[in-house]
């Protein structure tokens, strides 16, 4: 596991047989992830962390953003979320997006975040034939790549995510703390 080398078990609340769904009520990344990793924190007293991630599009005020997973209203599918976003997007000629990952940790002494970022731009269309990927990858493309990321293989996807940045930056702090 990838905090096995700083001497971590990682648990999931399922292995506690926890069950655990708190309401994300904030307006930012940073915050629905504290109130993820706080809740576990206060659930099973253990150094807990949790992320939040999303895409964003500056011509539609930050859209989806926070509300990436239920954007456009209950009971969409990922595809559906994503035609959504294309179709209030439109013709505009400002396309920039970008996803976002915030990883907190907390524990008795600490509450930290950290931030992950990944720029490119929506496309102006559905990829259908792109067999990698999930919910707005279809549309997202990244200009490293010159491809979106549904066309791209997640090893490959994964050495550049949001997460892994976010995820990097705690493990660098991390590995500080001993």
């Amino acid at each position: 596991m990838l905090l096995a080398p700083y001497g971590y078990e990682v648990v999931f609340p399922k292995d506690l047989g926890i069950s655990f769904s708190p309401e994300e009520t904030e307006t930012t990344f940073t915050g629905n992830s504290f109130i993820k990793s706080k809740e576990l924190y206060r659930l099973t007293g253990l150094p807990s962390f949790a992320d939040d991630s999303g895409i964003s599009v500056p011509a539609l005020g930050g859209e989806p953003g926070v509300y990436s997973a239920r954007f456009g209203g209950p009971g969409l599918t990922d595809k559906e979320r994503a035609l959504f976003l294309l179709q209030k997007l439109g013709g505009s000629l400002d396309r920039t997006a970008y996803y976002s990952c915030v990883v907190s940790f907390v524990d008795t002494n600490v509450a930290v975040s950290f931030d992950g970022r990944v720029d490119g731009f929506i496309a102006e269309d559905y990829d259908e034939e792109g067999k990698f990927g999930f919910g707005y990858d279809p549309i997202f493309i990244y200009p490293p790549f010159e491809k979106r990321f549904s066309q791209v293989p997640e090893s490959e996807k994964n050495t550049v995510s949001h997460r892994k940045k976010a995820m990097e930056l705690f493990l660098a702090w991390l590995q500080n703390q001993k």
